[in-house]
């Protein structure tokens, strides 16, 4: 092949490879509406020699404040500086005020490195930095999280300098005001498992207390306008217990409306403030923290939905101390009350039921612990009146049985049957196509199923029952036969289109308990 007829063989496989030519990408955009503008154009200028060279022109220095605030949302507090120093609109957009809506402390948040003689080097507190930063953008904090942080003197440090400013708002000497003034909800999580963080089996515990309680009561009894107040294990003795929301309840007994107390003492220890809170609506309680007194108070408050969380790190030896009757006098003094269990959980442990309480709901978001037959007795014996969600979240971890006695199809059968209030059932386990079948058919007031499809097994191994009839077993039978088939029947029953879910769906669903009930 010649070489003139190279290159001409050359410019149309061009062409045709990127189906516009260069001169119609100049004609396009000459003739572009000015009003429409894109953030990156692109244009073909041919150079000295008649070579074609493309030049691109980003106008990302235009972008309005409302999408600035989102990317700056996803940066840590060291990007979103990097990211001001691009250009003067981007600097304008690092002090905008949603940016520093959530302020999250870690380990390196802050600090600067500093040298130890017995234990190298440290990240230390700036107390600079953290001036400037709490000055320029602490009016606009709107909730405070702190994570599980294992420099104790970090923290305390931050939370004493916050405490400070909040403190000097009626101070006339002082310029700087309103720092941490929008705070309307406080996240705080303590290492209580420092020891061994990766060793889930042989778990030692430590409690917070001393001064880095001080400085924690200090920091909340300082937010007055403080909405929602989540402490996760923090490990108290009774004593340190007994004082602990004192600041809370004298600056924000009318305003908190949500309450989590995720493990707060060690032991049994009844948590007499959740009664102060007039307006309380959603509350987060660890089965040792609940008793007779607590249950009463709650009936006289507009308490909405109270959580019984357990976690693993709550302690096996503890039960609720709490009679039949008061839960009784309780939904009598406060029939909106709806109260949920909790599970979570990496390995297998052992359950702490609330006997005597109506649980309308119970989730399990733990990957070993499965639908088990001793379980749902339990359930059934003491809450199947009440029931209405009963579900597992995430995936499940190890070896699942494939025969049908092995497996979780009966149990759920057996818990469908005997609680005619379900309304939400989610399934992580195998199950074949027949059982869903069933179960949509069986309970009468189900409005949502989620089932896993990698967890669908297309079979109906269930023998023919004496109360079915012949052309029911049969449809059965003939419907159970593929997915398409099963999503279809289910979806004439439950009165929408209904789909089994991927993993990735399955793994990111939300069950909405304040909303289902």
């Amino acid at each position: 092949m010649a070489r003139n007829e190279k290159s001409e063989y050359g410019k149309k496989f061009k062409e045709q490879h990127h189906h516009f030519s260069p001169t119609l990408w100049n004609s396009t955009y000459l003739t572009r509406n000015a009003s429409n503008k894109a953030l990156i154009d692109f244009e073909v200028k041919p150079d000295r020699r008649g070579r074609r060279k493309s030049r691109f022109e980003t106008r990302w220095d235009e972008l309005p404040d409302p999408i600035l605030e989102q990317i700056f949302k996803y940066l840590t507090i060291r990007e979103r500086y990097y990211a001001s120093l691009v250009c003067r609109s981007w600097y304008e957009g690092f002090y905008l005020p949603y940016v520093w809506s959530e302020f999250v402390l870690g380990d390196s948040t802050l600090t600067r490195a500093r040298f130890n003689y017995y234990q190298g080097w440290q990240y230390v507190l700036d107390h600079v930095r953290t001036q400037m930063c709490l000055t320029q953008v602490g009016p606009h904090f709107r909730k405070l999280t702190f994570e599980p942080m294992m420099n104790f003197f970090n923290l305390y440090e931050f939370m004493n300098m916050v405490s400070w400013y909040c403190e000097q708002n009626d101070n006339r000497l002082v310029n700087v005001k309103g720092v941490a003034a929008k705070v309307r909800t406080l996240r705080f999580t303590f290492p209580c498992n420092m020891d061994s963080r990766e060793d889930f089996e042989g778990v030692t515990l430590f409690g917070t207390g001393g001064r880095l309680l001080g400085a924690l009561k200090r920091l909340m009894s300082n937010l007055p306008k403080l909405k929602r107040l989540e402490l996760i294990d923090l490990m108290l003795d009774y004593k340190e217990a007994q004082h602990l929301l004192d600041g809370v309840c004298e600056a924000c007994c009318l305003t908190l409306d949500t309450l989590v107390l995720i493990n707060a003492t060690k032991m049994s220890h009844q948590i007499l403030h959740v009664g102060v809170f007039l307006n309380l609506q959603v509350l987060v309680l660890s089965p040792q923290n609940l008793g007779d007194d607590v249950i009463e108070l709650i009936g006289y408050t507009k308490l909405k939905h109270l959580h019984i969380l357990q976690n693993r790190y709550t302690p096996d030896c503890v039960e609720t101390h709490v009679e039949p009757k008061v839960w009784k006098s309780c939904k009598k003094s406060n029939p909106r009350i709806s109260i949920h269990f909790e599970m979570e959980c990496i390995k297998e442990k052992t359950i702490i039921w609330p006997m005597g309480a109506p649980i309308n709901s119970i989730i399990y978001d733990t990957p070993t612990i499965g639908v088990e037959l001793s379980h749902v007795i339990q359930i059934i014996e003491n809450y199947k009146d009440s029931l209405q969600v009963f579900g597992h979240k995430g995936l499940p971890r190890g070896y699942r049985p494939k025969s049908f006695h092995s497996r979780i199809d009966e149990p759920v059968m057996f818990l469908c049957r005997k609680c005619d209030n379900l309304k939400v059932l989610v399934i992580s386990e195998r199950v074949s196509t027949a059982t869903l079948l069933l179960i949509a058919t069986t309970c009468r007031k189900l409005k949502k199923l989620h089932v896993r499809r990698n967890g669908v097994i297309k079979k109906c191994d269930w023998d023919y029952n004496q109360t079915w009839s012949d052309e029911y077993y049969q449809w059965l039978k003939d419907s159970s036969r593929s997915y398409e088939t099963v999503e279809r029947e289910i979806s004439e029953v439950l009165g929408y289109k209904w789909c089994m879910l991927s993993d990735k769906n399955f793994k990111g669903l939300h069950v909405d308990l304040h909303e289902e009930l």
